[in-house]
């Protein structure tokens, strides 16, 4: 028992005062009881965020009458959100306890179990107590149509299963595994998905673990967007992340570790996504994008450069006629191409002794201005060297044109090479 004064709080009313942290903002999650001891007992301790106005518990140990205590728990996660208010502006928070060795809690639904309310579920613990889907016939785990936060739980997909599903904007999942290592046929883990548009998500510290590469895709977008995926960890998926939905735009993705995959990123539909210390490694390939038009920063993995054209022959870039005027029209070097790309150095050959001057763009924007000094029919390297910051590493699709200049009046050639580094 804790004493406030004239007043004293039970063990219960600590637990249903529970706060929980999320790293990702800085606010707390604060769960107001319903009585005054409660009440004091959280006051001051948090100015801000997500309130339930009930608690129920899950736990193998419980009798499974009411689940208002641990002695009372649920023995099934399904016992207490059929239990929860589905009231539009009620919140509950469902305390789920550990479940050791090889028990689970078993969902036991066929379909998608689908519950309507709002609810924060959390766990002790994202490897103490795992969620599964037995029944025959189940397509997923959960289903969740209403606000969801789910902190510290371990969602198995079994064998088939999709794993969860969200169907509201602003879900919260933090601290979560998904596990799909039993998987003997084509799965999702986790899908964000709407039938207009959904926002402001945040994952936050998940680890997603598939199969050998195949069957299992980590995480779907579908016309969700302008949401947080902050520290993930992705590991032997079919595919790590895929984004469709022509709204699902403005995403951000920020400290990923993605390996072993058949593709990292599989971009089909979406505009503008932020992409910033990715870290990929032992995929097929990293990024498969159709869309083009994203931002990236701080991009690490095993990149071999290649030089472009692989031939001898170059390409011939002609300055403009006359002393220090550039190219009239750009000259294509390099075609539009799958993969994202950095441009790491150029490889020039000139017609003649004096300086020449060399800028690549991608037809709207220069990104590289280099000068070089020539020496007739002599092969100069130029590396590029950018600051981490402004990698310009530039998206699928773009095209690379060159324009040219040199010292002397008429019209002088440099011949190019490029070095590049994809994604």
């Amino acid at each position: 028992m804790i004493n406030l004064g004239s007043e004293t709080i039970t063990q219960s009313q600590v637990d249903a005062a529970l706060v929980d942290y999320d790293a990702s903002t800085g606010d707390e999650l604060a769960v107001v009881g319903s009585s005054v001891e409660d009440t004091r007992l959280i006051s001051g301790m948090s100015t801000s965020g997500r309130a339930a106005n009930a608690v129920l518990y899950v736990s193998p140990s419980g009798d499974d009458s009411d689940g208002l205590t641990w002695a009372t728990a649920y023995n099934t996660l399904q016992g207490a959100l059929a239990a929860a208010s589905t009231g539009v502006n009620d919140c509950t928070l469902i305390l789920v306890g550990i479940n050791t060795g090889p028990n689970y809690y078993d969902i036991d639904t066929a379909g998608d179990p689908t519950f309507t309310g709002n609810y924060i579920i959390k766990g002790t613990h994202r490897t103490w107590a795992k969620i599964k889907n037995s029944h025959a016939s189940a397509t997923s785990l959960l289903k969740f149509t209403g606000y969801v936060s789910l902190i510290d739980l371990n969602f198995n997909l079994g064998t088939g299963n999709n794993g969860v599903i969200i169907a509201k904007g602003a879900a919260r999942v933090h601290h979560c595994q998904f596990v799909g290592e039993d998987l003997t046929s084509a799965a999702t883990a986790l899908q964000l998905q709407h039938a207009t548009l959904a926002k402001h998500a945040k994952v936050v510290d998940c680890d997603f673990r598939g199969k050998d590469g195949t069957l299992m895709t980590a995480l779907r977008l579908d016309k969700y967007c302008c949401s947080d995926f902050i520290n993930i960890q992705i590991h032997n998926c079919l595919t790590g992340v895929r984004i469709t939905g022509a709204n699902s735009d403005r995403n951000r993705f920020s400290v990923a570790d993605i390996g072993g995959c058949g593709i990292g990123l599989d971009l089909d539909e979406g505009n503008e996504q932020h992409f910033s210390n990715i870290i990929f490694h032992h995929n097929t390939m990293n990024v498969d994008d159709e869309v083009g038009d994203h931002t990236w920063n701080n991009i690490f993995g095993a990149f071999p450069i290649t030089t472009e054209p692989d031939n001898f022959t170059g390409v011939a870039v002609a300055t403009g006629d006359g002393a220090d005027t550039w190219t009239g029209a750009p000259v294509q070097v390099r075609a539009a191409a799958a993969k994202p790309f950095r441009v790491t150095g150029i490889n020039a050959e000139a017609d003649a002794s004096e300086k020449f001057r060399i800028k690549l763009t991608d037809g709207t924007t220069t990104f590289i201005d280099i000068q070089i000094e020539g020496t007739q029919n002599a092969s100069k390297r130029a590396s590029i060297s950018l600051p981490a910051g402004t990698e310009d590493i530039l998206n699928a699709g773009v095209v690379v044109f060159a324009y040219a200049k040199s010292e002397s009046s008429g019209v002088d050639t440099a011949t190019i090479w490029l070095e590049l580094q994809e994604i």
